[in-house]
């Protein structure tokens, strides 16, 4: 039965791993390239640049590809806790199945968040395996390279990263200068983004460009937000919180709260584990909380909540596989009864899409048939 354990993330993964492809918000990404000059967003579409024509297969084939990376990635980032003892496995079965991870994934199917979460794992990666200044070394890079990805990293995963300088600096495993230049590094790239990576040319040209390259529709939204100011983008927003989307989100709400209160006892009692006295505990809170603000920026809600969950999820696991203290405090609560009904529970509420959670998606069409 351990080894159930060990692969159920994977399984319930591959289970909700297929998304459309045709007016996919995501895949417009693989068409944005830097073709007229930098454009922010655009990392994942020079990668396939040089491809004349993407067809659905070409592009579902492409998807498919990342995902098995990043399936493959948090396999082997957190081997040792997926293969470990019976609790262990339990342990990690429930954080990675759980809404806002490996099925949150599979589910929303598309860039930029498959790229972002996969470079994060290879922070971690860094972070459980090198020195303190190897990890931050690697992680200013794979920083880098996810802003150039998509901006929206600097709030949905890059707070996780802060999370574990902090504690590696009030440890004195790291140096505090060594993580202001860090942090230092990764504004100046989040700032030359920002300001250099402005829409070249009109939405309509990127989108003929794109359409030319492909038998399925492009969604053309992503071409509009880039080339929108602030205050337009900040309107777009406004206008596509519909009723719909907000009638959704109360029920996601409703149904995700055992999750998230879940989350807050986990994580409270591995950071009482861990030694973090209040300042520490008040730095986690705003880092954890800080993908809720992107909530502002777009209607996508449980995209950014997803990254909070994700986010706990992630420094939960780190914990777990650096600080024997946690790992003893979160083994000895997995060796309960009450990790099964969580199990169950996280199972049957299923993923978190777009702007809602699944279960709450399908039963609000059910209500308004």
């Amino acid at each position: 039965m351990a080894e159930f354990w060990s692969w159920l993330p994977l399984l319930c993964a591959a289970v909700w791993s297929f998304g459309p492809v045709a007016n996919n918000y995501g895949f417009a990404l693989y068409f944005l390239t830097w073709q007229h000059g930098f454009v922010k967003r655009g990392l994942v579409g020079e990668l396939f640049a040089g491809i004349p024509f993407l067809s659905r297969g070409d592009l579902l084939l492409i998807e498919y590809l990342f995902l098995v990376a990043a399936y493959v990635a948090a396999y082997i980032v957190f081997r040792r806790v997926i293969f470990g003892s019976r609790e262990e496995r339990l342990f990690a079965a429930l954080l990675l199945s759980s809404p806002a991870m490996l099925p949150h994934i599979g589910y929303l199917f598309a860039q930029p968040d498959v790229t972002l979460f996969l470079l994060t794992l290879g922070c971690l990666a860094a972070w459980t395996r090198c020195s303190p200044f190897a990890a931050l070394s690697v992680t200013t890079v794979l920083a880098s390279v996810a802003l150039l990805s998509h901006e929206a990293f600097s709030l949905m995963f890059y707070p996780l990263m802060v999370a574990i300088v902090w504690r590696a600096c009030r440890r004195g495993a790291l140096k505090w200068r060594w993580a202001l230049v860090h942090v230092f590094l990764v504004c100046v790239v989040f700032g030359a983004v920002i300001h250099f990576g402005k829409l070249k040319v009109s939405p309509n040209t990127v989108l003929a460009e794109a359409q030319a390259r492909t038998n399925v529709a492009v969604q053309r939204q992503v071409y509009d937000v880039m080339a929108s100011s602030l205050g337009e983008q900040l309107a777009l927003v406004h206008r596509l919180y519909t009723g719909y989307v907000i009638h959704v989100l109360v029920l996601t709400v409703l149904f995700s709260f055992p999750f998230w209160w879940l989350l807050f006892s986990l994580a409270r009692r591995a950071l009482r584990a861990d030694g973090a006295c209040r300042i520490d505990r008040y730095i986690f809170a705003v880092c954890m909380f800080s993908p809720l603000l992107l909530c502002a920026l777009g209607h996508d809600t449980t995209r950014w909540i997803g990254a909070a969950c994700a986010d706990v999820c992630l420094y939960l696991l780190y914990l777990f596989m650096t600080e024997k203290k946690v790992r003893q405090s979160m083994s000895e609560w997995a060796t309960g009864e009450q990790v099964y009904a969580w199990l169950a529970y996280l199972l049957l509420i299923g993923p978190y899409e777009a702007t809602g959670i699944y279960s709450a998606v399908r039963i609000y069409g059910w209500m308004t048939l």
